[in-house]
């Protein structure tokens, strides 16, 4: 929502350049609060580059690029294939994650949920000549976010949150910028007050804050239980509209949400402790 409110006012890439610069520097704030040492090393600075890339840039450009077009609901349907992407890439890349039909089961369920939530705003007419694309980009931004997420979770045990953040979301605020220097017009820029809170908001709670909590969870979890927020993250945003700007909480939404949390339970792994075994 708060993405779709920046771009009645913003550029799209400006917007998520200026998103992600805000987060480095929050971040970079956090870092030196906890004495962290940045690497100096030019094979270190290569690989931030690459996971901004991968996980940051390509994925980001594209949801800001194709919800110009397309509407926020359609939007999270289309994100939340995630999981799916997930499971596809970690046979190769990370077999170690384990791929059970419960695991399997409970990412359709959580999507069936996705679905009914919002079925009634999935508008699938091209009212735009680049909706298609549109829908097309979209699509393809959580095949790299699950890329990114597989790589993260690879050499999650070499770098602190903060690190593993800061200067990737730097290198790809700067490649936004850049982008939207050549090919946006600041005819179309207004930096209005809804606009500012936009920046703000998504760039310390849904990308600062947002991505260390991520990345330290992901440390100690599995990536296709971590790839799920996909699927919790909408009917979410959907309850503090309810308890914000006071919007309607429908039947729909509790049944689609009691759908998509037995869904994430399912991709849980339920570890029973054999008998005799003291709890802590």
């Amino acid at each position: 929502m708060f993405i779709k409110l920046g771009l009645e006012t913003l550029p799209a890439f400006f917007s998520v350049g200026v998103r992600f610069f805000i987060a480095s520097v929050i971040l970079y704030i956090y870092a030196l609060k906890l004495k962290l040492k940045f690497p100096k090393d030019i094979t270190s600075h290569i690989f931030f580059f690459y996971f901004g890339l991968i996980f940051f840039a390509i994925p980001y450009g594209l949801v800001y690029w194709g919800e110009q077009y397309i509407g926020s609901g359609l939007t999270s349907v289309l994100f939340s294939i995630m999981p799916f992407y997930t499971i596809l890439l970690s046979i190769k890349m990370y077999p170690e994650e384990k791929i059970t039909f419960r695991k399997t089961a409970g990412l359709l369920l959580g999507f069936v949920g996705i679905l009914l939530i919002f079925g009634d705003q999935i508008d699938l007419g091209f009212e735009h000549d680049l909706s298609l694309y549109g829908m097309i980009a979209v699509m393809l931004s959580p095949l790299f976010s699950a890329w990114g997420s597989i790589k993260g979770k690879k050499v999650g045990h070499q770098y602190q949150p903060a690190i593993l953040n800061t200067l990737p979301m730097l290198y790809a605020s700067i490649s936004f910028l850049i982008v939207s220097y050549f090919t946006e017009s600041t005819e179309t820029l207004d930096l209005t007050g809804v606009a500012w809170f936009s920046l703000f908001y998504l760039g310390i709670f849904g990308t600062a804050v947002a991505f260390i909590v991520y990345f330290w969870m992901l440390k100690h979890t599995s990536i296709l239980l971590m790839s799920t927020v996909t699927f919790i993250t909408p009917p979410l945003a959907l309850v503090w509209g309810w308890l914000v700007l006071d919007e309607q909480i429908t039947l729909k939404l509790v049944v689609g949400m009691i759908i998509v949390f037995t869904g994430v339970w399912f991709v849980k792994d339920i570890k029973i402790k054999p008998a005799g075994t003291p709890i802590k």
